[in-house]
């Protein structure tokens, strides 16, 4: 039924939220061939989930539950998706932005298998590879930075802000 696959995918969205992105490439995709199977799930994209009140997010999902027709997961939306499309690794960025935008006519599901093999030291290689293969063909490659130099080790209005100066 309709409710299991959005309870499951529910809680695989969350799960790639806090996961390591060898994870969270593996739940995305399983949510999108589940989401693309099961077509009475699209409401969990399409659906806001703002109140005109209060303009604020409200999830009705109860994740607490054991029985999955007590989480009320096809009354909530997959908001997580939007959240996983700011994620820090590209690669995730995209998976996220592509689902539930797919057509379910032409673009095959995702083989899983390809999903079951990441690790960490696989990701950093293929993002390795990527940044080189850019270098060589002489394109700036982008480099997800944000950073801005200190001052100090602590703030002005510390204790110790006199003692510690990074300049």
């Amino acid at each position: 039924p309709a409710y299991v696959v959005a309870s499951y995918c529910k809680k695989l969205c969350r799960l790639a939220l806090s996961g390591p992105p060898s994870g969270g490439l593996f739940a995305l995709a399983l949510v999108s061939n589940l989401l693309r199977k099961h077509g009475e799930c699209a409401c969990l994209i399409h659906r806001d989930g703002k109140r005109e009140d209060v303009g604020l997010i409200e999830d009705v999902f109860v994740e607490e539950v054991d029985d999955l027709t007590q989480t009320r997961a096809l009354e909530s939306s997959l908001w997580e998706l939007t959240a996983l499309e700011k994620h820090y690794h590209h690669a995730i960025a995209t998976v996220a932005k592509a689902v539930g935008t797919e057509d379910d006519k032409t673009t095959p599901m995702y083989d899983m298998e390809d999903f079951m093999a990441h690790t960490y030291k696989s990701l950093f290689e293929q993002e390795k590879k990527r940044l080189s293969d850019a270098k060589a063909n002489k394109k700036k490659a982008r480099v997800s930075l944000t950073f801005v130099e200190p001052d100090a080790l602590f703030t002005k209005e510390d204790v110790f802000g006199d003692f510690f100066k990074c300049k």
